[in-house]
């Protein structure tokens, strides 16, 4: 087990694909991010043009290469993981939330303009846009992910899941969402299932059968799941709930609990795996990362 420092509030965590560990943090209107090597090497401090909290987990989209990254934090801004250059060659424009296709020549982004309404657009590597949709202030969208062709993308928004054509911009099928609280949705590596947290429960739906998604259920109290990750090989899912520092290993297929983690750390705040499976972490709301080797 390892313990790092991050000095404030761990808002986002994520394994890049060299295994390295991207750490966002907050504190007094203040957002940060740095990559810190599990080995030996500098860490790498990225920084950030706004002052805003950013604990929604697509305010950046890291691409494939893992060799580079894009932030929105109002404004789009593209960086190197290698050193934490500012690149030019990124694209640009408004936007609150942003996702990258793993064919890395394509993003979508998200945004709000001052009179309600959603903005989403669909832009190519260099930042060419390819089309825009306004939803009106009623019709709240929120990004989920590109599927792994990188041939749709998910949203959630007016209590639906819906998977739209990048190339067309057009509906391919939409899903019931049992709620009006929508929450840190993510699909899981495989881009079989999509989980997405409720103010009680974590909804998942397998795209195979996207009408017949399953819930774990937890308390009544709003902000009972924290975080969760799916890990890479498909079989287990990660949930912060039951307890501010509980991790709770369930079995995908079946949803069935196989085991607790009381990480006594403090509360925590985000949870991630490793690309390979072989390492989780856990972030922290006084400023500390756990990570541990998984026994999967």
């Amino acid at each position: 087990m390892l313990v790092l420092d991050a000095g404030a509030r761990v808002t986002q965590l994520r394994f890049l694909p060299d295994g390295r560990l991207l750490v966002g943090t907050w504190a007094a209107g203040d957002a940060g991010l740095a990559i810190w090597p599990l080995s030996d090497g500098p860490v790498v401090f990225i920084p950030l043009p706004y002052r805003q909290v950013w604990d929604a987990p697509n305010r950046l989209a890291v691409l494939p290469s893992g060799d580079r990254l894009v932030t929105a934090f109002g404004g789009l801004a593209a960086a190197s993981t290698v050193d934490g250059t500012e690149l030019a060659d990124g694209p640009t424009g408004p936007a609150n939330e942003v996702i990258a296709a793993p064919t890395r020549d394509r993003f979508v982004t998200g945004h709000r303009e001052p009179a309600g309404e959603t903005v989403l657009t669909g832009l190519s590597r260099l930042g060419e846009r390819l089309w825009q949709t306004t939803y009106p202030p009623t019709r709240f969208h929120t990004l989920a992910g590109f599927t792994p062709d990188g041939k749709h993308y998910l949203v959630l928004g007016s209590r639906k899941v819906t998977a739209r054509s990048f190339a067309a911009d057009g509906e391919a099928w939409s899903a019931a969402y049992p709620s009006n609280h929508a929450d840190s949705p993510q699909l899981s590596p495989d881009g079989r299932h999509l989980g997405v947290m409720g103010a009680s429960s974590l909804s998942l739906y397998d795209l195979t059968a996207p009408n017949m998604p399953r819930q774990i259920k937890g308390g009544s109290n709003n902000g009972n799941f924290v975080g969760f990750a799916f890990h890479p090989a498909g079989k287990t899912l990660a949930v912060i709930h039951g307890g501010p520092t509980l991790v709770k290993l369930y079995d995908l297929d079946t949803l069935t609990l196989r085991t607790k983690l009381n990480w006594k750390v403090g509360a925590l705040t985000c949870v991630a795996f490793s690309a390979d499976g072989q390492l989780g972490a856990v972030g922290t709301d006084d400023g500390r990362v756990v990570v541990w080797d998984v026994d999967e």
